[in-house]
């Protein structure tokens, strides 16, 4: 499998560019940065994208998207949750925050094209398949399992402490990576914890529960202030299966 970062960041700064992966040239995960990361032409390509959740780093570039590509492309499908679809409808797409583009060039042909998918039920695009499971964050929220004929890929989404994924996980044999949120240090404790984040001290704790070892844990979703403390804080545990996500980046399974 090959995966394109787009965007990994938790937050917005110069030069960040927050969630969004690249799984193939028109299906994606999230689209946090779909737009600030990518050209025109890519963006032309854009079918399918998969949503974990509406918090708006995950969600921002839907509007521009559609902005950039009315016209050129016929329709995007987008699938999540049904609540998670309600709330892009009740709180971004409302006319109030963005155009529906739901409803825009018309209602019965619209630019966006909402798909409710269900927890724990695989959906399959091209060669891959993606399996969403919930996981524990302040919003309805899923993590993605992706699966090609070469493996697996895990993305946790943004999430706190945790249990089903990681239990799902446990019955797949080939496993090539995980994708983990960590969000804020441990300072912050407090602060992740009410957010339903990840610091290094309870992602240490977590660790116990993928049950791999040597298997490559990518870490994305940094907050931008404190990614410098974030990484020295993640380099003091010594654990080589550990590594940072880096925008622009492809990574090969």
């Amino acid at each position: 499998m090959k995966i394109h970062v787009v965007g990994c960041d938790g937050g917005i700064a110069p030069g960040k560019l927050t969630t969004c992966f690249q799984l193939s040239e028109s299906l994606f995960v999230d689209a946090g940065s779909v737009c600030g990361g990518l050209d025109f032409d890519a963006q032309s390509k854009i079918r399918d994208i998969v949503i974990s959740h509406t918090h708006l780093d995950h969600i921002r570039d839907l509007g521009f998207l559609a902005d950039n590509m009315l016209g050129e492309i016929d329709r995007v499908n987008l699938y999540a949750l049904p609540e998670v679809n309600r709330h892009l409808k009740e709180h971004f797409f409302n006319n109030a925050i963005w155009p529906d583009f739901t409803r825009i060039p018309s209602r019965h042909h619209p630019f966006y094209v909402l798909h409710d998918i269900e927890p724990e039920t695989k959906y399959t695009f091209g060669n891959i398949t993606v399996l969403p499971v919930r996981v524990n964050h302040v919003v309805p929220s899923t993590g993605f399992v992706l699966e090609d004929k070469e493996g697996s890929i895990v993305i946790s989404g943004d999430t706190g402490p945790t249990e089903r994924i990681w239990e799902i996980c446990r019955t797949y044999k080939n496993i090539r990576g995980f994708f983990v949120e960590l969000a804020f240090p441990n300072a912050l404790q407090a602060i992740a914890d009410a957010s339903k984040h990840f610091t290094p001290a309870t992602l240490k704790k977590e660790l116990i529960k993928f049950e791999r070892e040597n298997t490559p844990i990518s870490l994305y979703h940094l907050k931008p202030k404190y990614a410098g403390q974030i990484r020295e804080e993640i380099a003091a545990q010594e654990n080589s299966a550990f590594r940072f996500l880096n925008n622009g980046e492809v990574i090969h399974y």
